[in-house]
């Protein structure tokens, strides 16, 4: 049972050393996103639109080399082609995600860190009176990414992500329309 108890204690101990290997500290950046794939603006809540690319800027901290926390704001500008006169409008949302995977090291000038995010985001007055038919609208987010950073603390982060974009009183249940895939390259500095 002392064998066990041994153990076990050694393993936490390197566990949460391997993890701390100074990976922690903030980030920021900014960059660009579009919506892809099958799912995209112009198919949401029956609404003949297209959809600028958006503009994002991001803080994030990472606390080790596998757990972080993200912060987005981004707009997008699009037009609703049901309105008579062509409506144009921008979505604002801001989201906060938690992020979990793993930084490999390469060579000690670069790391990469593939990882998933999940999160809510919630979108400006406008937008939620547009789109989901409520004030204040919350949705989850989650995303797919790799984020390579050098030496020199400048990286580049690449993610696929998907929210959810389902009116108040409809389940979410993945169909066309209920949701939005973009994908989003930042780039940026960590401290």
């Amino acid at each position: 049972m002392k064998k066990l108890i041994l153990a076990s204690t050694l393993a936490i101990i390197s566990a949460s050393s391997f993890a701390a290997d100074d990976h922690s500290g903030f980030r920021v950046g900014g960059g660009f996103g579009t919506d892809i794939g099958k799912y995209q603006l112009k198919n949401i809540d029956g609404h003949k639109l297209s959809a600028d690319p958006s503009v994002t800027i991001e803080a994030g901290y990472d606390f080790n080399k596998i757990f972080a926390l993200n912060a987005k704001g981004s707009s997008m500008g699009f037009t609703d082609y049901a309105k008579s006169s062509k409506g144009k409008s921008t979505v604002y949302e801001l989201a906060i995600e938690a992020e979990a995977g793993y930084n490999f090291d390469i060579g000690g000038r670069l790391s990469i860190k593939p990882y998933i995010t999940a999160g809510v985001v919630t979108f400006d007055k406008d937008t939620s009176n547009l789109f989901f038919d409520e004030n204040n609208a919350l949705r989850a987010r989650s995303a797919l990414g790799a984020r390579m950073t050098m030496a020199n603390g400048v990286y580049v982060d690449g993610r696929i992500q998907g929210t959810d974009y389902t009116d108040k009183n409809t389940e979410f249940t993945g169909k066309p329309g209920q949701m939005l895939t973009q994908g989003m390259v930042t780039v940026g500095y960590k401290f």
